[in-house]
């Protein structure tokens, strides 16, 4: 190999491997529970109908509590706490989202 074509893989190298040292902190700066939050929001906004977890309020101002979603188990229904989303979700929320 020539003494350019080294100095070329060399300074490739060189620019790859500082733009990962770049990447990796926006790609891994959230924390678990900082994503776990956001797929709880998420889950929560695209659930149609009043009442998604225990926590939240019906139209009339009342507190859902056994009348929410989450409590009667309703297929397909909201993440309503840290530990309901499981961490493969939380893997491919930040795949998704290139979080």
């Amino acid at each position: 190999m020539k003494p350019e074509e080294r100095m070329y893989l060399s300074t490739v190298a060189l620019a790859v491997a500082a733009l990962g040292m770049l990447a990796a902190p926006a790609l891994a700066g959230m924390a678990d529970d900082e994503v776990r939050r956001m797929i709880i929001n998420d889950s929560i906004a695209r659930w149609n109908g009043d009442c998604p977890c225990p926590y939240s309020y019906a139209w009339n101002g009342q507190q859902c509590g056994n009348n929410s979603a989450y409590i009667k188990r309703v297929p397909g229904g909201p993440y309503c706490y840290p530990q309901d989303v499981p961490h493969g979700l939380i893997y491919q929320y930040r795949r998704d989202r290139a979080l």
